[in-house]
């Protein structure tokens, strides 16, 4: 977990199961752009995807179920891909902004993250208000 990844756990009922939740959130995922996904028996993979940033992201969302309550967590992990251009963008700051540049990156990473959070628990509100 770097500092800037996204991972949330929200509580959530699951009445028809991993499947509908999965395709969901492929749905809204694939309205823009495609994306190779991948559906295991309790995990959606998505990665390199643009989480409403600009900077792309890997997702794993990961269901999992109480039976003694009834009741289901979903856990979303999302993985910065960008480090590379990150790590370019920090070593050409130095020299031409005398490291003050590295501040703005910061920034803007963290916002991104930010952004990327607000979406991915916007999307789970709007699942969880459909069923």
């Amino acid at each position: 977990m770097g500092m800037f990844d996204v991972e949330f756990q929200e509580e959530i009922n699951l009445k028809e199961g991993n499947k509908s939740l999965f395709e969901f959130v492929k749905k809204q995922f694939l309205k823009d752009k495609e994306y190779d996904t991948k559906i295991e028996k309790e995990s959606l993979s998505i990665p390199k995807s643009n989480i409403n940033t600009y900077l792309r992201y890997n997702l794993k969302i990961t269901t999992s179920t109480n039976k003694k309550d009834k009741s289901s967590q979903v856990l979303v992990n999302a993985e910065l891909h960008d480090t590379l251009i990150l790590a370019i963008l920090v070593i050409l700051a130095i020299p031409f902004t005398y490291g003050i540049g590295i501040i703005f990156i910061i920034i803007f990473t963290y916002y991104q993250k930010v952004q990327a959070t607000k979406y991915l628990k916007n999307m789970l509100t709007n699942y969880k208000s459909t069923i």
